[in-house]
C-alpha cells in the first residue's frame, strides 16, 4: 500500500518530536503494537518519506565555528556542482539550491575555515557573487501538513491513492499511480538507457 493514512501521520508527528521513542511507546499512543508500528515505519523508509534518523545537535554548544549564512549566486546551469562542492564540507549542515541560480549554505566555520571556502570553492568561474553573514540566532522546525502529505507519482506527478505501482530500477524502487504510468514510465527508462548505451 502506498497511501499514507491518518495512523502514517501520527507515527510521523511521533517521530518528529522525539525519533527516540520506542515503538512501544508509540504504539501506545497510537493504538498499535509495537511489531505493527515497527511495519509501519520500515513501509515509510521504504518510500523514502523517512530517509534516515539523524541526530541534530546544535553545533554553537561545542565551540566548532560560528553560525554563518552563505548566499551564492551562480551561473546558469552551474547551481549543481557547487551544491556537490558545498555538501561534501564537513562544516556545512545544510544546503537549500532555488530554482534561480541560488544557493544558500548554512556551516559552522571558524576563520581558517571560512577562508578555505573562499579561496577554494567560491572563486570558481561558476560564481558569480555571494554574500556571508554571521548568524545571531536559527530554529530548525520540521513540522507534517495533513494536506502535503501523500506519495506522488514518478510519471504524472498525481497524488498515489490506494496501493499503486512499484517498479525497481537498479536497486532504487520507483512509485505509480496506475499501470498506464508505469508502461510508460519503462518505455522512458528504456529509451534513455538505449540511448545511453548508443553514447
Amino acid at each position: 500500500m502506498s497511501e499514507l493514512d491518518d495512523t502514517d501521520v501520527r507515527i510521523l508527528r511521533l517521530l518528529l518530536d522525539d525519533a527516540r521513542q520506542s515503538y512501544t511507546e508509540i504504539g501506545e499512543k497510537v493504538g498499535l503494537s509495537a511489531p505493527t508500528v515497527s511495519n509501519r515505519v520500515s513501509r515509510l523508509e521504504e518510500l523514502g518519506v523517512i530517509q534516515g534518523f539523524t541526530l541534530n545537535i546544535d553545533r554553537s554548544m561545542l565551540r566548532v565555528g560560528d553560525a554563518v549564512l552563505i548566499e551564492i549566486q551562480t551561473e546558469p546551469g552551474e547551481a549543481d556542482a557547487l551544491v556537490a562542492s558545498l555538501t561534501a564540507i564537513d562544516a556545512v549542515e545544510y544546503v537549500v539550491q532555488s530554482f534561480e541560480p541560488r544557493v544558500t549554505v548554512h556551516a559552522f566555520m571558524n576563520d581558517r575555515e571560512l577562508e578555505e571556502l573562499v579561496t577554494e570553492t567560491l572563486t570558481q568561474e561558476s560564481v558569480e557573487s555571494y554574500e556571508i553573514r554571521k548568524v545571531s540566532h536559527s530554529v530548525w522546525n520540521p513540522g507534517i501538513d495533513h494536506a502535503d502529505l501523500a506519495i506522488e507519482c514518478v510519471q504524472c506527478g498525481k497524488p498515489i491513492r490506494g496501493d499503486g505501482v512499484s517498479v525497481t530500477v537498479e536497486t532504487r524502487r520507483y512509485y505509480l499511480c496506475c499501470t498506464s504510468c508505469e508502461s510508460a514510465f519503462k518505455e522512458e527508462y528504456e529509451t534513455l538507457q538505449t540511448a545511453a548505451n548508443d553514447g
